[in-house]
């Protein structure tokens, strides 16, 4: 028999159940019509102490906040359907909260399936999952879920372009040792990174920049302490900001599992040379949005480049993985899922996917434009690449995944965005269960 867990929470099956039964048609055009996109977002810094999440040590209250913190949503409409991302300044958050945004975006009249929600995994947020911080979470609950009106209430007509960039912000953090196994998290300039730094903008049918959509591969743990703050996102928005006033600067985190900032130490490890922490933030979020910018100097391509009609659509399945120590007897259910905008793909999958599975992924999707993503849904735990299983370490034995979950899971989402290609109009989501 085979026993199904889901990962890094206990949920009751019927909790899961309920999100896949949110998916419902909707009222729908014949064909796309013009593109109109919405825009919100709302600071979601706590007004008091609160629980952080990130780093298990650090057990005590929230001592102030060195930057804010938001939660920033875009809608999609085509008259046919509507399409959905939502980005928040947090670690991850749970299937109640999950369930709860997906919940809000139906209500508007976007299908659940069409909802991507990504966590920036900044490790000095409030924690959200548990009942640790219960006077702060109905707030960061009807901030959050309330977004998605705000950007249907904002839809405007409107042009997109896409182009991807390059940063070198990010290192790998599992350091081998002259035997090839893993020596600590530290510095590891041998093995590759994905400096890939995709960016979507919004423009006004005039031309002018109403948000700028950017992602990169890389945990946000340039410091820690006990004050909140976005970490190296918040300052490459601020970045793109000031070189748009007008537009919304809104970050996706990418396939970052095993990649930390690139703060490094003489003596081999991670830690500041010339800067303080904060100041190292500073820095870091500088260089990636200077890397969003330079992206920019070149026109990108118009979404879709062929100048046609920007088609809609989204899955979002759950999905079985083999457990890692009991891979014959037990698996894990994982949401995975992948959202179509007009010829820009995205796929994003709970848990701190590896920088490999992101770059395999867009290998064997080499013809089309795919934005990898993890950290997407809800959740956490670690999937990282198979070839790393053998070298031990941090992140092989703390996921519950064996190393057959990379092949799954790029298996997924070559099928999810191949299905979305092939299907030229959305009345909604795509028929079939959300729970395979």
């Amino acid at each position: 028999m085979i026993v199904r867990y889901p990962l890094t929470l206990t949920v009751i099956a019927g909790a899961v159940c309920a999100a896949a039964q949110l998916a419902g048609a909707q009222p729908v055009a014949e064909a796309p019509g013009p593109l109109k996109v919405g825009l919100a977002t709302v600071d979601i810094t706590p007004e008091g102490p609160v629980y952080m999440a990130g780093f298990r040590a650090r057990t005590e209250p929230s001592e102030g906040v060195y930057a804010p913190i938001f939660a920033s949503c875009v809608v999609f409409d085509n008259s046919v359907t509507r399409v959905a991302i939502v980005a928040i300044d947090v670690c991850k958050i749970g299937i109640p909260q999950m369930e709860k945004i997906r919940a809000a975006a139906e209500a508007v009249g976007i299908p659940p399936q069409h909802v991507m929600i990504n966590s920036s995994h900044t490790h000095c947020g409030p924690t959200i999952i548990g009942d640790s911080n219960p006077d702060y979470l109905p707030v960061f609950e009807q901030k959050v879920c309330g977004l998605l009106a705000s950007a249907v209430a904002d839809l405007q007509e409107a042009a997109l372009d896409y182009t991807v960039g390059s940063c070198l912000v990010g290192v790998n953090r599992r350091q081998l040792d002259a035997e090839g196994r893993y020596a600590g998290m530290r510095p590891e300039p041998r093995k590759p990174i994905d400096p890939d730094v995709p960016v979507l903008r919004v423009l006004t049918p005039e031309g002018d920049v109403r948000a700028v959509i950017f992602g990169y591969a890389c945990h946000p743990t340039t410091m820690g302490g006990q004050e909140v703050g976005p970490d190296y996102p918040g300052p490459a928005r601020e970045w793109i900001a000031a070189a748009y006033p007008e537009c919304l600067p809104i970050f996706l985190q990418g396939c970052g599992g095993d990649i930390k900032p690139r703060y490094c130490a003489p003596d081999g490890r991670f830690g500041y040379v010339l800067l303080e922490p904060k100041e190292m933030v500073r820095e870091l979020g500088h260089e990636l949005g200077r890397a969003v910018l330079t992206a920019l100097a070149v026109p990108p391509q118009p979404v879709p480049a062929d100048g046609g009609p920007v088609v809609l659509g989204g899955i979002t399945r759950l999905v079985e993985v083999p457990d890692r120590t009991e891979p014959e007897s037990k698996v894990h259910e994982i949401y995975n899922g992948a959202w179509r905008i007009g010829d820009l793909y995205f796929f994003g999958s709970q848990c701190e996917l590896g920088s490999q599975i992101g770059l395999h992924i867009k290998r064997e999707l080499s013809d089309l434009r795919v934005w990898p993503c993890g950290y997407t849904h809800w959740g956490g735990g670690y999937i990282i690449d198979a070839a790393q299983y053998p070298e031990g370490g941090y992140e092989v034995t703390s996921s519950a995944c064996a190393p057959e979950t990379e092949a799954i899971l790029v298996g997924n989402a070559v099928r999810f965005i191949t299905e979305l290609h092939q299907t030229p109009v959305h009345e909604g989501p795509i028929p079939g269960p959300e729970r395979e």
